[in-house]
């Protein structure tokens, strides 16, 4: 080993470390976002039960894997009652697991949450080892893995009971064997692309468009004069011929590792869940957030606005000066870099899903090699080398300014977390991830009580919070809480982003009297603090709210 790879190596090592520690951070910062207690209570009821009946929305994979440690802990809790009496209501049971089964919420949930972060930290380290791989130059390995490491949105989503870093990981690992195998085909490349592939259709359903995605690429591939087929295939065999063959197998393989994760006799489940997805406009996924309006439909440009207020903005210059280059257009083989992230980035935005910028999560994986491309071994070398220095650390520094609440980040284009309420809301800054940071502050400021909107899933008498309810989304059950009485020294009410915009709320405008005044606090950048305190107008909407 040379001393250069020695250095390389520890640098990568070092990165990985960090990037664990900001997670940790994380983990010990915010509470369950809106999904996550399903997820986990799914994966928890595969292993005990051995069906797959609860939260067909998704795949199976991810919750199967972070429900190991739980399992493995005590494999006895689940509410079973619960599921029988609620039909598998997925909300009820999880409810019934998390905040009813004598273990504390946190103990159940962060233990699953890492083995998230190790998936994080996989995608890490193969986005470094791709780009040294194609630029030739162990700088663009560390600057990519730098970029990757210290991308607020990859480390927050990496943090969080979400399958979108699961299939971010596994479509960079399919498009990556890929690119590999262009160069040099080996039957051992061939299964790792169809196992790959397998497991990302075993984990979200929209890696149907990473199958659209490489089918495009191995099409411009071919018209390039490319040529993908299976080992030892005659040179003579036709073109053609040889692409089905070779897609076939991959596709064979794949379909094995998918039905594989069911058990193979629960197979149908995959086929009901994509039917689901592919129809969820029939179901209501509510209201849409962008730009200060609201839509039931969505926007096409929604992810593009996303990405460019959500994506550190020392990303967004290092990927353009790295497109300039020359050396970026040289090889044919950047097809695989660049055909799969752009079909999929279309695909999304085509659907309109428009839930944050999670659902794009696997392109940023192909943006971070891109980007290290500034220090490809070509003309102006060293310049690049200084450029891409120079845009890490503008990105270090973003992340340093995001942590712990990186769920909420916005760049500095977008005004930061405090502006970015005025371009995009849900996942992009409010899961409902605030609450262990709203008990703190409500301690700090020796308030006993106060009016809550709270929304997610989690439960703020959980942390101890006195509240009285206000309309809000994603409680499972009764309200909770309690009356404050109208002679309480102080009237303080706390609103999520999202339920101050009125996005899942029945009525929209439900808080839009709150919207002019000016928060005394914004909690974790997602919940809006108001004190009200003898503002008569502001205390007659909260009594017409609260006698609703």
């Amino acid at each position: 080993m040379t001393v250069r790879s020695a250095i390389a190596i520890a640098a990568a090592s070092a990165i990985v470390a960090g990037f664990w520690y900001r997670g940790e951070r994380f983990l010990a910062h915010n509470g369950p976002t809106f999904d996550e207690a399903v997820h986990l209570t799914a994966g928890y009821a595969y292993w005990t039960t051995g069906h797959f009946h609860l939260n067909r929305e998704d795949p199976p994979l991810m919750k199967l894997l972070w429900a190991l440690p739980v399992v493995r802990r005590d494999a006895s809790r689940y509410p079973a009652t619960v599921a029988a009496a609620s039909n598998d209501d997925h909300w009820h049971v999880s409810t019934a697991l998390m905040y009813h089964s004598g273990v504390p919420p946190h103990e159940l949930l962060n233990p699953a949450r890492r083995v998230n972060l190790a998936f994080g930290c996989v995608g890490v380290l193969l986005v470094g080892w791709w780009a040294y791989r194609l630029w030739h130059s162990r700088f663009a390995g560390v600057g990519a893995a730098a970029f990757a490491a210290s991308d607020p949105n990859w480390l927050a989503l990496a943090c969080v009971l979400s399958t979108d870093t699961g299939l971010a990981v596994f479509t960079l690992l399919a498009c990556y064997l890929l690119w590999e195998y262009t160069a040099k085909p080996a039957p051992g490349l061939v299964w790792g692309i169809g196992i790959s592939l397998g497991l990302a259709l075993a984990t979200k359903f929209s890696a149907v468009a990473l199958v659209c995605g490489l089918v495009a690429a191995a099409l411009v591939h071919g018209l390039r004069s490319g040529r993908l087929a299976l080992p030892n295939t005659p040179a003579n065999r036709p073109t053609l011929m040889a692409g089905w063959e070779f897609a076939f197998r991959i596709g064979t393989i794949a379909f094995l590792t998918l039905a594989f994760t069911y058990g193979f006799v629960q197979f149908d489940h995959w086929g009901r869940g994509l039917k689901f997805q592919l129809t969820r406009s029939e179901h209501g996924d509510g209201m849409m957030y962008l730009l200060g309006e609201l839509s039931r439909s969505g926007w096409y440009h929604y992810f593009l606005v996303v990405v460019l207020a959500k994506l550190p903005l020392g990303l967004l210059a290092a990927l353009g000066l790295a497109l300039v280059r020359e050396s970026v257009f040289r090889s044919s083989r950047l097809v695989f870099v660049i055909v799969p992230p752009l079909v999929f980035f279309a695909l999304a935005s085509y659907s309109r899903v428009n839930l944050g910028l999670r659902v794009v999560l696997p392109v940023l994986p192909f943006l971070y090699v891109l980007a290290a491309g500034l220090a490809a071994n070509a003309c102006c070398r060293w310049t690049g080398r200084a450029l891409l220095a120079l845009c890490v650390a503008w990105c270090a520094a973003s992340a340093i300014r995001s942590d712990p609440y990186a769920l909420s980040y916005f760049n500095e284009w977008a005004g930061g977390s405090r502006g970015g309420i005025h371009i995009a809301a849900d996942s992009n800054l409010d899961w409902g991830q605030g609450l262990p940071a709203l008990r703190d502050y409500l301690q700090a400021q020796h308030l006993d009580a106060i009016y809550l909107s709270y929304f997610g899933t989690d439960r703020p008498e959980s942390y101890g919070i006195r509240f009285q309810a206000l309309p809000t989304y994603g409680r499972v059950g009764s309200p909770g809480g309690e009356t404050i009485p109208p002679q309480a020294p102080r009237h303080v009410v706390v609103v999520s982003a999202n339920n101050l915009l009125g996005i899942y709320l029945n009525e929209p405008s439900t808080f839009a009297w709150l919207r002019p005044r000016e928060p005394i606090a914004i909690v974790a950048e997602c919940l809006y603090v108001y004190d009200v305190t003898g503002d008569a107008e502001a205390l007659t909407h909260l009594r017409q709210l609260t006698s609703q």
